[in-house]
């Protein structure tokens, strides 16, 4: 949006690129909306809000010019991540250059995490709590100032202050961790944009009163399955909310236990607070008990996928089992980590 005058850039102003974008229509204006910061976009969509019987003069003006900055752009296509990567490796040693290299693109995660700018914290706390800290904190770390530390606010004292450890940890932005962020904050932006913490809210409460219900929960079930399919799937899915398996007695667990595997137990136990790894690891014989302690330092930090994946075979392996008569869960949600 610059054009050079005397050796001197000269930018369009708020209201000329205002009115570029009115005059582009709401699909493509949009899209182009897109590649600005947080901070540009509200000033752009106060001067479009402001812009009011525009005359053709002023029309023309603004126009002109970003045609005439169009016109005089060198047709230089900017460098790729791998492109630079090479040339710095080329021309430094290899920790020079890929330190160098996440300096700069360091800049290319702030600019999409600027976009989660427009989420509440409380929201996107919900889905970052998800994670493991080091991607929490590095995600924090590359976000708005004034808004990630309203995004830490949301965090309990403990919390906050490992956060802060973390962030103030010197890391290097491979390109596998920039993938990972990236993929992280496009998730972010699609549950706040399709509303899902909001829809599975409902489903969940139905699913705690339903658990407290004191009389016939079949008959109550056939009615829900009338009236809505959907919505009798959804508050079923509640009932069987992986964390549920820590509200069971000792006896249920090891049930479970010999169904499920130590690989699996480690992968879901990731992201749970100390209490619930230690009341599985403690249901199980020392023997036992001391591998899984190795397989959850082992596998590290993984992603919430594989997490997720692992809990969801445990949670239909639970399923079986109750449908078998194996098992009876405990849904009054009144933990037993005693």
């Amino acid at each position: 949006m610059a054009e050079k005058m005397d050796n001197q850039p000269k930018y369009q102003t708020v209201d000329g690129v205002a009115m570029l974008l009115l005059s582009m229509g709401e699909d493509i204006g949009s899209e182009v909306l897109k590649s600005f910061t947080h901070e540009e976009i509200k000033q752009i969509t106060h001067a479009m809000s402001k812009t009011t019987d525009i005359k053709a003069k002023d029309a023309l003006v603004s126009l002109t010019g970003f045609f005439d900055d169009f016109r005089k752009h060198s047709g230089i296509l900017g460098g790729t991540r791998n492109y630079i990567t090479n040339v710095l490796e080329k021309t430094l040693n290899g920790n020079l250059a890929r330190d160098l290299v996440s300096e700069i693109y360091g800049d290319e995660i702030r600019s999409h995490a600027e976009k989660l700018a427009w989420i509440p914290p409380d929201l996107l706390v919900n889905d970052l709590k998800k994670e493991h800290i080091n991607i929490q904190a590095l995600l924090i770390a590359h976000l708005p100032l004034d808004y990630s530390s309203r995004v830490l606010e949301q965090y309990d004292e403990q919390d906050c202050h490992e956060l802060i450890l973390q962030i103030s940890k010197t890391q290097v932005l491979t390109s596998g961790l920039m993938e990972t962020l990236k993929d992280l904050i496009d998730r972010c932006k699609i549950n706040y944009h399709s509303g899902g913490s909001a829809s599975l809210q409902g489903s969940k409460v139905v699913a705690d009163l339903i658990n407290r219900y004191s009389g016939d929960k079949s008959h109550l079930f056939e009615f829900l399955h009338d009236q809505d399919k959907e919505v009798a799937n959804l508050v079923e899915e509640a009932m069987f909310d992986f964390f549920t398996l820590f509200n069971q007695d000792l006896e249920t667990i090891n049930l479970i236990n010999d169904r499920v595997s130590l690989e699996q137990w480690a992968y879901a136990l990731k992201g749970t607070g100390k209490d619930h790894r230690l009341y599985i690891i403690n249901s199980m014989p020392q023997r036992v008990s001391m591998e899984l302690k190795e397989n959850l330092v082992r596998i590290g930090a993984v992603p919430v996928s594989q997490v997720d994946k692992a809990r969801k075979e445990i949670i239909d392996i639970v399923k079986e089992l109750q449908t078998e008569g194996v098992i009876t869960l405990n849904f009054a949600n009144e933990p037993r980590l005693t």
